[in-house]
């Protein structure tokens, strides 16, 4: 991964942790880095709207200030549908599916 990758993928984090935060039961689905940035697929009872950036903007650079500490850890499948089912992230249990069995499991 590049370091524009890098820095594109933890955004994208600290982005889906940031709108977790201020609405708590929306699911998460991917949020990979693409050429031109990055993107994250969200479900959630709230209907976003252009006057949510601004918080979600502020709230990202909370986290951000916070300086939490950003490591990946490997899983084994079971161990990432364990934890996916208890903080009821039932997209990410599903896309599981998706990573080959070959592949390692990352957490953040």
């Amino acid at each position: 991964m590049t370091s524009i990758e890098q820095l594109r993928h933890s955004t994208a984090h600290v982005l889906a942790a940031a709108v977790v935060r201020l609405f708590p039961n929306t699911r998460l689905d991917i949020g990979p880095p693409i050429s031109n940035g990055f993107y994250y697929d969200f479900d959630s009872a709230h209907r976003f709207s252009t006057e949510d950036f601004a918080a979600i903007e502020k709230e990202m650079l909370s986290i951000i200030v916070e300086d939490q500490p950003f490591t990946r850890r490997e899983v084994s499948r079971a161990e990432a549908s364990e934890f996916f089912q208890k903080i009821g992230q039932e997209f990410k249990v599903s896309r599981l599916n998706d990573i080959p069995e070959t592949e390692a499991i990352s957490l953040y």
